[in-house]
Parts: structure tokens; sequence; C-alpha cells
């Protein structure tokens, strides 16, 4: 007997708990990898076996998934009354009591397919919100024919593709009440009955961690206009045609003892032309396109057969493909779509023999966006970001009036650094988050070392009748990573201030005030590395590698660390607690 993994089996029985309590059409959510054909294939077979004459209909959006999910049930139950209805697999078993399905080919066949008891939808995030589509048009034709049929869903977010829950309203063009002209409004799921984050199977080892790499070739988005929630395609495609050569030679670098990867394009043009440039760094790729999706198990199979080292592709391999063995994926594109960025990287998560993890080359600053998968949350429709776009205050480069800024991160409408006063000059277009040059993929991800270029102290004014503290800033290259210490707190927060201040040469008595520790900081040796460990969107600092003690850029005998004097207070709005 087949014994689910413990999420799976609490999937299945908060499904049936959830129908036992009179919910409608439930949902569950489990990462990419996770073993949603299964889920099913149980589901499947556990009613069967208590209601013996129940209709069920598996439905998807891909003929391979059609497959997929066909062999799986299968193989729990080989002599099941189970049938295909799908075009691209060349099969319309009809009448069959369990039926696989491609929405392409049902959506207008509910009369000859019969009554239903039981939908159940694969890669449900593929459903738009448009309930004029395939997908409405064909629920609200199961429903009409038997009101007391079902629907659940599987999927590794619930949110769409293009925007929203998918517990939200379906958008209606028009349908009334006939009787109270009311508009009718149509969902297909009521609630989410299970969940299990990508981050918590990570660290119970049932996928593969994601990691990411700075990458210096990025995508330029000014000027890269908005449609319909997602970057206009030509205009997104032209821009990431112009880094392409770039992108590839630094993942040939990054990649190196890969076993495969996958490289995801924003249009067939690029894909193609990605695939060249691999091609002519000495390794094989293949290009997969709705131009040749005939040769896809021809190219799947020489996939994993090793043959190919990659894939080039635009919206082919984007769901339903199982390359466990994959553990480099490249993103030479930009989307908005939280959906479809989950979806590419899930690629990457599943174990496999001798697989450590999976690296992420982000070419189209997807994390800077969206922040680490596993913390992502679909925006409302309409909705923007929410926060302004930052730009760094530049330390390297002198203003008009001489001055160099302090490297803090501001509104991109400032032009007039609130902080030291730097001025930006007018044709200044650096338009970035403030995480955008090095955003963790994971939120769990374990603590990495990077290398400090400068550091500064700062002022930083507590909040309401909290005690003032030290900000440190470390410049890791362009990205500008945050510490705060506390001489004059208390308990913990006090006994790390001094435990940093005495690891890095400081003199005792401790600093009791953060002016004392600005006073004296010339005692302090350098700190050469920190370890960072992701927090949302940001870097904690968990760790230090303390350097040598230098003499100050003025040449002053003794050691100042280039920092400001103490009399520079800086009074910002940052995300701490005190």
């Amino acid at each position: 007997m087949l014994d689910l993994r413990y999420y799976q089996r609490e999937a299945l029985d908060s499904l049936y708990n959830y129908w036992r309590d009179d919910g409608g059409n439930g949902l569950i959510v489990l990462p990419t990898g996770a073993g949603k054909a299964l889920v099913i294939a149980k589901l499947i077979e556990e009613l069967l076996a208590d209601y013996r004459d129940m209709r069920i209909l598996n439905v998807t959006h891909s003929a391979p998934l059609v497959g997929q999910n066909y062999k799986e049930f299968l193989g729990l139950l080989p002599f099941a009354p189970a049938g295909i209805y799908s075009a691209g697999l060349g099969r319309r078993d009809a009448r069959a009591q369990v039926l696989f399905c491609g929405i392409q080919s049902v959506w207008n066949k509910v009369e000859q397919i019969g009554e239903v008891d039981l939908v159940i939808v694969d890669e449900a995030h593929a459903i738009s919100r448009n309930a004029n589509t395939q997908y409405g048009k064909f629920f609200r034709d199961v429903r009409a024919r038997n009101p007391d049929s079902r629907t659940c869903g599987t999927t590794a977010t619930d949110y769409r593709m293009d925007s929203g829950r998918l517990t939200d309203d379906l958008d209606d063009d028009g349908t009334v009440d006939p009787v109270t002209q009311a508009p009718v409004k149509f969902k297909l799921f009521d609630d989410v009955v299970y969940e299990i984050g990508i981050g918590e199977l990570i660290e119970q080892g049932y996928l593969t961690r994601l990691t990411s790499q700075k990458t210096s070739s990025k995508i330029d988005l000014k000027g890269v206009g908005t449609r319909g929630g997602e970057y206009i395609p030509g205009q997104i495609s032209a821009a990431a045609e112009r880094i392409i050569e770039e992108a590839v030679a630094e993942d040939m670098v990054i990649s190196e003892g890969r076993r495969a990867g996958l490289f995801f394009s924003t249009s067939k043009e690029n894909a193609s032309h990605v695939a060249e440039a691999i091609r002519r760094h000495g390794r094989t790729c293949a290009v997969l396109t709705s131009d040749n999706s005939h040769e896809t198990d021809k190219i799947f199979r020489a996939f994993h057969a090793g043959e190919v080292w990659a894939i080039s592709s635009v919206s082919m391999i984007t769901t339903g493909t199982n390359f466990p063995f994959v553990d480099f994926i490249s993103l030479i594109l930009s989307t908005k779509s939280p959906g479809k960025l989950v979806q590419i990287l899930g690629r990457g998560t599943r174990n496999s023999p001798g697989k450590v993890d999976c690296l992420i080359a982000d070419h189209g600053k997807n994390l800077a966006y969206h922040g680490p998968i596993d913390q992502i949350r679909p925006r409302e429709p309409g909705k923007g970001l929410g926060e302004q776009p930052k730009k760094q205050c530049p330390q390297e480069h002198l203003d008009v009036n001489g001055n160099y800024g302090c490297g803090e991160m501001i509104a991109i409408s400032i032009m007039t650094c609130q902080c030291c006063g730097y001025v930006f000059p007018p044709s200044e277009e650096v338009k970035i988050t403030a995480q955008a040059a090095d955003v963790p993929v994971l939120s769990v991800a374990p603590p990495e070392p990077r290398q400090v270029s400068s550091r500064s102290f700062r002022f930083h004014e507590g909040k309401g009748d909290k005690p003032p503290s030290v900000k440190v800033t470390y410049m890791i290259g362009m990205t500008a990573i945050n510490e705060w210490l506390c001489p004059q707190h208390t308990g913990f927060a006090k006994s790390k201030a001094d435990r940093y201040w005495l690891s890095h040469g400081g003199q005792r008595p401790f600093p009791k005030t953060p002016i004392e520790w600005l006073d004296r900081q010339d005692e302090l040796a350098e700190t050469a590395e920190i370890m960072v460990k992701p927090r949302d969107r940001y870097w904690d600092v968990v760790s230090h590698v303390v350097g040598e003690r230098r003499a100050a850029n003025d040449n002053a005998p003794e050691p100042a660390n280039d920092n400001r004097t103490y009399a520079e207070k800086w009074e910002l709005d940052d995300d701490i607690p005190f």
C-alpha cells in the first residue's frame, strides 16, 4: 500500500473535513514538486472506494499534464474505469467514469460528456479572472447540468497568473439576475482548505533549496510600459535582447559544474538568441517555442538523457514539466506576475540524486520586484506596488557642490538627499528598489557571506520613547545592508552592541550612548565580511569577520574608519522596532 507524505495526507483529510462541514469548492495549495499528481490520484481512489458510482473529471490546461495525471492514477488502480479526453493525446473517451481532460478539448463538450459529480482542476492558477474564458464557460455548463456538483483544485499558488486570488469572484460581462437585476457573482473556488509553504518543505528536505547569485547584467526597465498588469511584450523583449550576450556569458561562468539549465525568455527571438549564445560558449542547448511544439517530446527526451545541457524557452516549460535534475535557472525576462515567477522557479525545487541546490540567475530584477518567492502575496487588480521606487545616494561620486553622498536609499522623486544634502543631477535615472541588487530568492535561506567594501556609523533617532541607536551601513559593492546597534538600550540589545564593540577591538568601558560610540569609533577595526540571513525582502546581519585597523583617508594618525562625525544626525523611517 502506498504511504502518502504527512502533508499529502493532511491535504486530503482537510478537504474531506471541509466537505463534511458543508463546505463548497475547496482548493489545495502545494508547492511545485510536492506531489500534486499523487494527491489527485489518491483522492479519486479513496472517493471511488466510498462512492462507487461517482463521476469524476480531472481537468487541466496541458496535454502532457493530462497524460501524467492519468498514468499516476493507473499506477494506483490499474483496472479503474478511467479514460482520456484530449485532442493533443488523440483520445476522446467521453463516457469514462473517471475522465482526464484537457480544457481546450472539453470546454464546449459538457453535453457529450454527461453529468459530472466532481471536477478536480490541476494547475488551477491557470484559470483567468475572466468568466467568459474556456474554464468559465465549462464550469457554467457543468453546474447547470448538475447543480450539486463540486469542484476542487490543486495549485502551487492560490493566486492567478493574471491577477487576484483563485477564491475571488470571476469578472463577468453583464450577467444579471433576471428577477433582481443585480450582477451575478460567479466563482470557482470558495476556500483554501489546505496550504503548506515551499520554505517549510525545503527545510524538511522534501524539496531542493533555491539559491541566488548577484548578476551584473540586468534588463533596463526604463521606458518599458505596462499593459494589462504585465510588461508590454515587444518592449520588454527589445530590452532583454540588448543584454543577452552579456547575460549568457555571465551564466556560463556561474553555472560551471551544473548538471542542467533552463533559460526563460520573453519572445521567440530572445529564446533563439539565448540558445545561439550558449552554443557559442561550447554547451548544447535546445530551443522550445510554439513554433516547434511538435518536437516537445523529442526535446524533453534529449534533455533527460543529457544530450542537451539546456533548454531555452518561451512559455513552454513554465508549468507541467518534471525535470528533477535541473540545478540552474536563468531569467532573461522580467514579469510582474507573481504566479509566473513562482511557477518558473518551481522547475528547480524537485529533489534529485546528487543535487544540492538550484542556482537562480535573475537578469530581470524579478526578485527585487516580488521579493523572496515564499513570501509573495498577490496584488489586488489595479493596485500598484504600494511603495515608491528607491534610489541610492551615491558614496562614490561628487555632486555639483563637491560633496559625496551617504549611501542612503531614498525615494526616486527626491532630488536632494534629506540625510546629507547630496544634490542629484537633473538626468538622474536610477530607478531601483532598496534591495534590487541583492535579494534573497527564499526567506528561509541559510546565512550567506558578503564581502564589505566600506562601513559607516550614523546616529539614529529612536522611535517614540525608545532610546537612539547606532545605524551601521555596510556597502557590498553597490548594495547597502544595514544593522542597528544599541549601546543605550538594556538587555539583549545592549549585550549585542557590547559584543560588537569588543570583537572589533574597542576598549573598555563600553560606550553608553550612540554619541559616545561615534566619538570613539576610531578604536574599532574594519569589518571585512558579514554573514547575512534573509528577512522578508531584506537581509539581517548575523555575524561579522573583523578586518584590520587602518588610517582614514584624511591621513589622521588615528584610524577613523572614514565615518562622519556624530554631529550628523539621521532621522530616517527605517524598518526597525526601536
